[in-house]
């Protein structure tokens, strides 16, 4: 049953980011980052992915990762990754409102996550 939850919270947060982008943003695309804001964001992304992949597997092969524990780390993955993702919409795309649309995806999936699992 886990996993159909958090299948379901990522398909919804996924086609959200879809319907937000065209409604606040005007388009489907992203726009393009300058070369440092790409370097940053692909930096940052493999980063929080090796920590994160690293910590799961901690927990894991401790064996707590189960009910409140498995809860609370999504919440703080999601909170971490779609805060740098703002954040490096924020600094580098200075006249676009794309950091909206991710700071809007913040809130809904830490709100997904905390309320179905």
């Amino acid at each position: 049953m886990g996993n159909t939850i958090m299948s379901a919270i990522i398909i919804t947060i996924v086609i959200s980011r879809y319907f937000l982008r065209r409604w606040i943003v005007g388009t489907n695309e992203k726009e393009e980052l300058p070369r440092i804001g790409r370097k940053v964001e692909t930096w940052g992304l493999i980063i929080l992915a090796l920590i994160g992949i690293t910590t799961c597997i901690v927990l894991l092969v401790e064996d707590t990762l189960k009910g409140n524990t498995l809860k609370w780390f999504f919440i703080l993955f999601i909170t971490i990754t779609a805060g740098f993702r703002t954040f490096v919409d924020w600094k580098y795309l200075r006249d676009s409102k794309e950091y909206m649309v991710s700071l809007i995806v913040l809130i809904l999936g830490v709100t997904l996550v905390f309320s179905l699992l």
